[in-house]
C-alpha cells in the first residue's frame, strides 16, 4: 500500500507520499522477473495534471498492476483523452474518468488480462475489498477542489467506484490506521511525538508539509513495526512532497528521487 498525507488550506493545497512499491508476500511465489525487478523504494505516487481549465496533484494508493493490467499506464491514458473535453466541476471531471477507468478494469477482467482481483485490504466501510485509492487536490476552473475517489470490488468478479467530494481545507492520512489513531487528533501514544505536527490556524504550507512528512515517517518507523506490522514492511523509502497554489501551480517541495533533481 502507500502512506498519503494531504492538507487544503486557502492558499493552497500540499501532498506527500512515501516511495515504497512492493508486490505482496501472497503473490511473490508467483511473480514474474519484471514484477520483482519493479520493486523500489523510490517510486513515484504524486503526478502532476494541467490543462487551460485544470491544476491538480493526485496520487495513488494500492494495487497499481492487476496482472497485466497496469493502473497507473490507464490513468494517464484517461487523463490525455479527457483533457479535450470540457467539465463543470472537478467532481465531475474525476467522475468521468473513473467511470472510463472501471469499464477498463472490469472488461480486462471478463477477458482474463486481470486473472484475479486483490482481497488484502478491506475499504473503510470493511464490505468491500479495496482496489486502489486515488486522491486528488488543487484547482478547476479556479476553484479549490479535494476529491478522493476509490475502486473495490466484493465478489472477485464486478469492480466499483466512488467519487466524493471534500472540502478544500480538510486534512487526509491515509495508510496504517493504527498509527494514525495513536497520533490524532490526541497523542494517544506519547512515543510518537517526534512525528506528530499541529496544524495551527491559519494553516500555513511548510506546517502542512511537516504534517504529512510526520505521518509518513511515522507509519515506517520502528513503532509502526510494534503496532502495525502487515502496513509497516509495504510503507517507506523515499518520501516525496508537492504543492499546488493558484499563484504557481504544481511545484515539488521534495522531488521523487527518480526525477534527479
Amino acid at each position: 500500500m502507500t502512506a498519503i498525507g494531504l492538507v487544503g488550506s486557502p492558499i493552497g493545497f500540499v501532498m506527500g507520499a512515501d516511495g515504497r512499491m512492493r508486490i505482496t508476500d501472497e503473490s511473490r511465489g508467483g511473480a514474474d522477473q519484471a514484477s520483482l525487478d519493479s520493486e523500489t523504494d523510490a517510486a513515484q505516487k504524486i503526478f502532476e495534471i494541467r490543462d487551460q481549465d485544470k491544476t491538480l496533484a493526485y496520487a495513488v494508493s494500492g494495487f497499481v498492476k492487476l496482472d497485466g493490467f497496469h493502473l497507473l499506464d490507464e490513468i494517464q491514458k484517461k487523463i490525455e483523452w479527457l483533457s479535450r473535453r470540457e467539465f463543470d466541476t472537478c467532481k465531475k471531471y474525476l467522475s468521468a474518468l473513473c467511470s472510463r477507468l472501471n469499464d477498463d478494469i472490469n472488461e480486462a477482467r471478463k477477458n482474463k488480462t486481470i486473472e484475479t482481483l486483490p482481497a488484502l485490504y478491506r475499504t473503510e466501510s470493511g464490505t468491500a475489498w479495496k482496489i486502489l485509492d486515488l486522491f486528488t487536490v488543487g484547482y478547476f476552473r479556479g476553484a479549490p477542489s479535494l476529491i478522493v475517489s476509490q475502486f473495490y470490488h466484493s465478489d472477485g468478479v464486478q469492480v466499483d467506484f466512488d467519487v466524493n467530494s471534500y472540502p478544500s481545507n480538510y486534512a487526509i492520512l491515509s495508510g496504517s490506521e493504527p498509527v494514525r489513531a495513536a497520533m490524532y487528533p490526541n497523542l494517544t501514544d506519547a512515543r510518537f511525538s517526534a512525528y506528530r505536527k499541529q496544524l495551527a490556524e491559519p494553516v500555513s504550507l511548510q506546517d502542512a508539509a511537516e504534517y504529512v512528512s510526520g505521518y509518513i515517517a511515522a507509519c515506517s518507523s520502528d513503532l509502526a513495526r510494534e503496532i502495525d506490522y502487515a502496513k509497516w514492511k509495504i510503507t517507506g523509502g523515499d518520501t516525496h512532497i508537492a504543492q499546488v497554489t493558484p499563484s504557481k501551480g504544481f511545484e515539488w517541495l521534495v522531488p521523487p528521487k527518480k526525477l534527479g533533481t
